[in-house]
């Protein structure tokens, strides 16, 4: 949980590198916080409750956006890539599976 506040308390840092470790601590714990959300969602079957579990997990989502970006920037920086390859998120699934692939290599 260290490198998932750290790296959410440096969300407009798109200089630097990030470690291996440090990308996948942060997509472990935040994909698991997404499927938790996504499980309270499934769950609740209350329409207020519902609404409101669905208006948190949107926010989270649009909230820690630019921490992912950033990571993802630092992640390549570190890899010798170019951030432009980024782009390539834009391809609906393959981009995603693709930039996991490249930012899984060690440095």
């Amino acid at each position: 949980m260290k490198y998932y506040f750290e790296i959410l308390k440096k969300f407009n840092d798109f200089n630097g590198n990030a470690s291996r470790r440090e990308f996948i601590h942060f997509v472990l714990c935040h994909c698991g916080v997404i499927a938790v959300l996504l499980f309270l969602g499934f769950a609740i079957e209350h329409p207020f409750a519902l609404k409101v579990v669905n208006t948190v997990s949107g926010l989270f989502v649009v909230g820690t956006s630019l921490s992912c970006v950033s990571l993802l920037v630092r992640r390549m920086n570190a890899l010798g890539r170019s951030p432009k390859l980024l782009l390539l998120a834009l391809i609906p699934v393959l981009g995603w599976i693709y930039l996991l692939f490249i930012c899984l290599k060690k440095d």
